[in-house]
């Protein structure tokens, strides 16, 4: 009985080791791989074109973030749209700011938001709480800039808190820079042997939900993809411009993530792409 009992118990070991341990570690630690940038402590900082600006956000607390607000000195536009620029879960407000000065020193008013947990910020990044942070900032570039279309900038995972403000009717134009679908089919696709994937996560960041759940048709869109994407797939994105009537898809020759990070051009397009949706001067 116990030389049955022995093998028996190897296999029980060895289920454990290679089934339920993984499970384990990816629901316990998915905040970590989720937003890897969270506990850079770098906070804030003005500097050039550049202020500080800070929202309150239910939940987190007071947070700072950058903003440009492009003066006569610089190509002042009265008629330009605000950027609200939301990054990816492994960048900050800092690189957002560097990705975007040239949209602003060209008249673009831009917002670089930073998240809970990020750049010394309180609170922690979620699902829930990056579009709190999405909602208070949008709110903020309103008030500070009366009458100006806002048009939101969603990067890799700030495309879902993006693809969400254009949803509930917050944002007058839309940008998803290296989007996906959602992020559960993301973790199927970079984890494939990873079982109950939808259970596990708890962050589903569904942006082809959110589109399909809108009360009205999303404002203008331009999805931009990269000709190979190491982190995100180009059918991703390809699959939010299908779902959003009327939007632009821009093809990047860069292969990179994100888009706008690596390639100057497509910045270009961006530009253009934005004074092509004035609003009232």
């Amino acid at each position: 009985m116990k030389a049955l009992l022995r093998p028996v118990l190897l296999v029980f070991v060895i289920l454990l080791l290679v089934v339920v341990a993984p499970i384990v570690t990816v629901w316990a630690m998915q905040e970590r791989f989720l937003f890897p940038a969270r506990h850079n402590a770098v906070p804030v900082a003005a500097s050039g074109i550049w202020q500080v600006g800070h929202v309150e956000v239910p939940g987190s607390g007071r947070l700072a973030f950058l903003f440009a607000d492009p003066g006569h000195d610089l190509g002042h536009d009265p008629g330009a749209p605000v950027l609200l620029h939301l990054h990816g879960n492994g960048s900050r407000a800092g690189w957002s700011a560097m990705d975007t000065e040239d949209l602003a020193r060209a008249g673009v008013p831009v917002v670089a938001a930073e998240y809970p947990g990020y750049s010394g910020n309180p609170g922690a990044p979620s699902e829930a709480s990056l579009k709190a942070t999405a909602e208070a900032t949008a709110a903020w570039a309103r008030a500070r800039w009366p009458g100006r279309h806002l048009a939101v900038l969603g990067e890799s995972i700030g495309s879902a808190p993006a693809i969400h403000l254009a949803a509930t009717g917050r944002a007058d134009l839309l940008v998803i820079d290296s989007g996906f679908t959602s992020m559960t089919e993301t973790i199927r696709i970079h984890l494939p042997w990873l079982p109950a994937v939808t259970w596990l996560n708890r962050h589903p960041m569904d942006g082809i939900a959110a589109i399909r759940a809108a009360a009205k048709a999303l404002p203008p869109t331009l999805v931009m993809v990269s000709a190979a994407d190491p982190v995100v797939p180009v059918a991703m994105g390809e699959a939010l411009a299908a779902a959003i009537p009327g939007s632009t898809l821009h093809r990047s020759g860069w292969s990179g993530h994100p888009v706008i990070h690596g390639d100057p051009r497509a910045r270009a397009v961006l530009l253009e792409w934005l004074r092509g949706h004035r609003g009232p001067g």
